[in-house]
């Protein structure tokens, strides 16, 4: 008997199909597997097939498939955990959190279903449920940036702040060049009415820019209004001209450092940024500062 006989060939077909899917010929992988399936009858190929539709966003197909398998394999837990993700992009929350449930019952290191209900809960405002998840998975993927930051976001909700930095600064300490991290961190201790310790952490998180990433302006403004707020003018109008030589048509950098202008004497040049700014955003912020510049100049306008 050769080796093109039944059950011969599967390593080289399950090889074959690898290659198939670390190339990303997905096409050409779910017509391979269609044969496959056909020859084998194996539900880890219906799995595997599923799967590959679910990457493709062919949810419909994806959940017949993985319905077929626990309808002959009820302890496929694989399978639970694919379905509560579909549901939950489908945002069927109940149906979704049902199948996360039943992963994680039949696997508790099942960490996709553990994130999945995490995340679930921070939608509908369980906290705690959100942190015991989320948790619950860095145990197993200790690396995920994304997971500590909704862990450190779930903490803050419940204002345990400490829990919350503790959060962000472990992140950090992972990847300590996520300029992200930084700026979270910064607006976090804003928020706890901490500015001087949010100003650290946004000039930390200019500091590691790199020059591939994008310029982040909201740090920069963000920066520029604490500095302004604490009446340090000059530093709030270096900080928005340095932003504004890298971008050009900010329009938060222009109004801030028209304000900075403005207080330190130069009103027109001031007023000038101030109504660039508005021209590029029609804000009523910016509008209602400009109002009161008018009324200080000329007075009210209607007695």
């Amino acid at each position: 008997m050769g080796l093109d006989s039944g059950q011969d060939m599967k390593p080289f077909e399950m090889e074959l199909l690898e290659s198939l899917i670390e190339n990303s010929l997905l096409d050409e992988a779910l017509s391979f597997l269609d044969r496959m399936i056909e020859k084998y009858q194996d539900k880890n190929l219906v799995f595997t097939k599923s799967k590959i539709l679910y990457l493709q966003g062919q949810f419909n197909e994806a959940v017949e498939g993985l319905t077929s398998i626990i309808a002959d394999d009820t302890d496929h837990w694989e399978s639970y955990e694919l379905l509560g993700e579909i549901y939950r992009i489908w945002n069927q929350s109940d149906v979704s959190e049902n199948y996360y449930f039943k992963a994680t019952s039949l696997n508790p290191r099942a960490v996709q279903s553990w994130l999945g209900r995490g995340k679930l809960a921070l939608q509908r405002g369980e906290y705690q449920v959100a942190i015991l998840s989320f948790e619950t998975y860095l145990r197993t993927k200790r690396d995920e940036i994304s997971v500590w930051q909704l862990l450190a976001q779930s903490y803050k909700e419940i204002e345990n702040y400490l829990s919350a930095i503790d959060a962000y600064n472990t992140a950090i300490e992972i990847e300590p060049t996520n300029q992200e991290l930084y700026e979270e961190l910064g607006d976090l201790y804003n928020h706890m009415g901490h500015p001087d310790v949010a100003k650290e952490k946004y000039l930390q998180a200019l500091q590691v820019e790199e020059r591939t990433r994008e310029v982040n302006q909201s740090l920069y403004n963000k920066l520029s209004r604490l500095y302004l707020q604490d009446g340090d003018i000059q530093k709030t109008f270096n900080m928005c001209n340095e932003l504004l030589t890298l971008v050009k048509d900010d329009d938060e950098a222009l109004f801030l450092s028209g304000q900075a202008l403005v207080r330190m004497g130069q009103r027109y040049e001031g007023t000038v940024r101030i109504k660039r700014a508005i021209a590029i955003a029609d804000k009523s912020e910016y509008k209602d500062y400009l109002s009161r510049l008018d009324d200080e100049t000329y007075g009210p306008k209607y007695s």
